[in-house]
């Protein structure tokens, strides 16, 4: 019989027999192979319809009973199996639909980037390549997929390619500058996020490549175009600045203009000195204010102003308002032959 109050019962059976001493001997067998049993003298509360399988004709013997009983059970615990592996499997095939779903999708973005997208092993050779990067460099995926980062990088040799996979795996993401090769020899500028990624316990470097080859160019003449104006700004015969409108703080002034002032350092005139400071006569700095309020702009306005030695000379200045920066831009010549 089953002694162990802590083990489950094999089954659960219900015995019906018109005869006690019947139910009795069914009732012991049965649950001395470790069967829970249930007995019922009346047949009429066990039809087949509430979940019987089967029935032995009396009279029957131990083993036909045995035979009968796990025959039955190891059907049941067939049905079983094969219901939750049905259910398995529906859910094994719904969710693998919903992962070349989220696949195709996933390609389909790739591919529509317009930035470039690589996948490099550790050898820097490319396991992947998007429209954007065949493109961008003049190769088929094929032909990118034969090659490794050293052919379209001439700034990564193999030293290099193991220190940058070295700073990869312990920054795991960062964004650098380049320059890449194209199928046609032409170089281009690009900039470069990397990401790392580990999968079927492999390692890759994940690149997404801009070709910021225009910007350079435009940033290169923005710096050239920089350099002409602080070349004219600083050797100008006439004097240049920028004053503040609220107080007259001198923020910036070309070597003329600090010279007409009787100064040798731009440091002693630079967020140092105020234009009120160079006045004679601040009413005409009041006057030239408001003109500058009413009509945005000064031009040919004379005025008398004071040099470092407390020397007097007239100049005559024209300048502008700027709005977003609040300050007065200008230029300034030194008048005072003509006023003599």
């Amino acid at each position: 019989m089953n002694n162990n109050p802590d083990q489950l019962p094999k089954a659960n059976i219900l015995v019906v027999d018109d005869t006690p001493d019947n139910l009795r001997l069914l009732s012991a067998m049965l649950t001395q192979l470790g069967h829970e049993v249930r007995r019922v003298l009346n047949g009429q509360t066990a039809a087949f319809a509430v979940g019987g399988v089967d029935y032995i004709t009396k009279p029957f013997s131990e083993e036909e009973v045995f035979a009968r009983v796990e025959n039955n059970l190891t059907v049941r615990r067939l049905q079983k199996q094969l219901s939750e592996q049905n259910t398995r499997l529906q859910q094994e095939s719904r969710d693998r639909k919903i992962a070349e779903s989220a696949l195709r999708l996933s390609h389909f973005y790739l591919n529509r980037s317009r930035d470039a997208v690589f996948f490099n092993d550790e050898d820097a050779r490319f396991v992947y390549a998007n429209e954007a990067a065949c493109r961008i460099l003049g190769y088929s995926r094929e032909q990118l997929l034969t090659m490794s980062v050293y052919e379209i990088d001439l700034n990564f040799s193999a030293a290099t390619w193991q220190s940058h996979w070295q700073a990869l795996r312990q920054r795991d993401s960062f964004t650098f500058e380049s320059t890449h090769r194209t199928k046609e020899g032409r170089d281009i500028s690009v900039e470069i996020t990397v990401n790392y990624l580990e999968f079927n316990d492999q390692e890759y470097n994940c690149a997404i490549v801009r070709d910021i080859t225009a910007r350079k160019h435009a940033e290169a003449a923005l710096t050239r175009s920089e350099a002409k104006f602080r070349n004219l700004f600083e050797n100008s015969l006439v004097g240049i600045f920028r004053s503040r409108i609220e107080d007259g703080l001198i923020l910036e002034a070309n070597q003329r203009f600090i010279q007409m002032m009787g100064y040798s350092c731009a440091a002693d005139v630079i967020n140092q000195k105020s234009a009120v400071d160079f006045y004679i006569n601040l009413d005409e700095r009041q006057r030239m204010l408001a003109e500058v309020q009413a009509k945005g702009e000064v031009n040919n306005f004379e005025t008398q102003v004071c040099q470092r030695d407390g020397s007097a000379i007239w100049v005559m200045f024209s300048a502008r308002m700027n709005v977003e920066e609040d300050c007065l831009e200008g230029v300034m010549i030194d008048i005072s032959d003509r006023q003599g």
